[in-house]
Formats: C-alpha cells, sequence, structure tokens
C-alpha cells in the first residue's frame, strides 16, 4: 500500500483518534501530539504489514472498511498504551483543562475512561476491547461495571440536590 492509500484510508477516522485522545488527556495540544505519537508508533511498528497490503483501487468496499477498522484498532491500541501513561504525568497540568461539565469522567482512571469510551462511544465489544488494551476479559468487564456505577452515582447524587 502507498502512503497516499494509508492516509486516505485513515481519513475518516480522524475526528474518531482526536476525540479518544482528547477522553484520555484533556487537554487540546497534548491529545493533538497522541494522535501524532500513536500513529508514528503504528507506522514504525506495522510498517511490513502497511507496505505488504493491497492498494485501495483493488479492494472491495468490504475489504476497505474491514482494513479500516483494522488500522484503527492497532493505532487505538498503541494510543492507549501512550496516553495512559502520559496522563498519569500530565495530572497536574490537566486539571484546569478539564472540562467542567464532565468532572465525573475526568475524575475516573485513564484506562477505565479509556474502556468506557470504547464501549459505549465506539461500540467495540468486550472481546474486541480486551484485544485493544491487553487486559484480560474480567478486568475489562470490571472497568466497565466500576466507571458506569461510578459515573451514575455521581449523576444521581447531582440529581438529588
Amino acid at each position: 500500500m502507498k502512503r497516499k492509500d494509508f492516509y486516505q484510508l485513515l481519513q475518516p477516522l480522524t475526528e474518531k483518534f482526536y476525540r479518544l485522545a482528547y477522553r484520555l488527556i484533556p487537554d487540546d495540544l497534548q491529545a493533538e501530539q497522541l494522535v501524532i505519537d500513536s500513529l508514528n508508533a503504528y507506522l514504525i511498528k506495522e510498517k511490513k504489514k502497511i507496505l505488504a497490503a493491497s492498494d485501495l483501487e483493488s479492494l472491495s468496499k468490504k475489504d476497505i472498511q474491514l482494513q479500516r477498522r483494522s488500522s484503527f484498532k492497532g493505532i487505538i491500541r498503541y494510543m492507549g498504551e501512550i496516553g495512559v501513561r502520559r496522563s498519569s504525568q500530565l495530572v497536574d497540568q490537566t486539571k484546569f483543562s478539564q472540562p467542567k461539565d464532565f468532572h465525573s469522567f475526568y475524575g475516573l482512571a485513564p484506562k477505565v475512561r479509556m474502556v468506557i469510551s470504547l464501549r459505549y462511544d465506539f461500540q467495540f465489544t468486550v472481546e474486541e476491547i480486551e484485544d485493544i488494551t491487553g487486559m484480560p476479559r474480567y478486568e475489562v468487564i470490571e472497568k466497565i461495571h466500576n466507571g458506569r456505577f461510578l459515573l451514575l452515582n455521581d449523576f444521581n447524587q447531582g440529581a438529588q440536590l
């Protein structure tokens, strides 16, 4: 696959990359850097696989969608690894840039925010999240349920006031 084809393949996904990056690190500049770093890590690690892939013109629509989804998962995998590590380093810096309306969500641990986002915003299955994050199934399910419980608990407390 040519470089131009690869970027054309990812073009429809750019908004999703930035959305997930901002959920991991709620700072515009840091989230943008996270997307760039994740894409670079994916390109470096998966270079042979990308170059061996067929050109977009020779693929059917279904094959393009499968290729796009596979690349999306791969880049998100690196985004999760880098973003979780980086968000813990930038916790003091990002306190002031967090959206005020979503304090409960950004109060969760970065791994929990990522799992919740993958499950409910990007509609990944538990098995896919397990594959993307490298966490065991029970840990993915635990993070989904605990994160939902904390968010709903905060929401219900706010509604009672």
